[in-house]
């Protein structure tokens, strides 16, 4: 499994490169988009069109998604390659993977204008029941933690925000990188595996896929 960090093109002539690979329609898509989000916008699908391109053995020109009914891109004629994509201020993540569905999330730290409505809708009874409030501090990095990961479940998933989040339940731990544990999502059981992944200072990331590989590649 491949996971790509995508940050803003350094320069105009980075960000016409990574423009020339979008198609007519990620264009348009770009052009209605704030024009503060559209350098991002450009590198991220930019991205994920280059990270598909090698990981598929397939030339660049000759990668192309479909979207399914909540969303979720998936590569049009290779049907094992899965792919995901996240994208928060300044930051989006490319995942790639050949070891099952896969969703990743990535998400700024900020601090949230209600904490306890958060909490609600993040957390299951069961770990709301076990959440110190004080536990949150000013960013609520635990909670946002929390919802990293869970909604990179439910991605991989293919339900996206449309998915509950407290159907879901996680021990993230105190590390910022490494496996987390899983104790329940919704569906049939499934090999899951779900790992934090440290992008850097200010930010929390997960990626989650159903299915074998312990291996997470984080590319620059």
């Amino acid at each position: 499994m491949h996971v790509r960090v995508v940050r803003e093109p350094s320069g105009a002539d980075e960000l016409r490169r990574c423009i020339a690979l979008l198609t007519d329609d990620e264009r348009e898509r770009r052009r209605h988009l704030v024009p503060s989000q559209r350098a991002l916008y450009a590198a991220a699908h930019a991205a994920l069109r280059t990270t598909t391109a090698a990981c598929s053995g397939r030339p660049v020109g000759r990668v192309a998604f479909r979207r399914g009914a909540a969303g979720k891109p998936y590569v049009a004629g290779d049907p094992g390659l899965r792919v995901s994509l996240s994208h928060t201020d300044g930051l989006a993540l490319v995942a790639v993977s050949r070891d099952g569905p896969v969703g990743v999330d990535v998400e700024r730290l900020v601090r949230p204008v209600d904490p306890r409505g958060l909490r609600r809708q993040v957390l299951s009874d069961q770990e709301a029941a076990q959440w110190p409030a004080e536990r949150d501090g000013p960013l609520c990095e635990g909670l946002l933690t929390h919802w990293t990961c869970k909604e990179a479940v439910l991605k991989a998933l293919g339900t996206g925000l449309a998915g509950d989040p407290t159907a879901v339940r996680v021990t993230p731990g105190a590390r910022r990188s490494g496996p987390v544990r899983l104790h329940h999502a919704p569906g049939p059981p499934r090999r899951w595996r779900l790992h934090l992944l440290d992008v850097g200072p200010g930010y929390r990331a997960a990626v989650a896929v159903a299915g074998g590989g312990d291996v997470v590649r984080l590319l620059p």
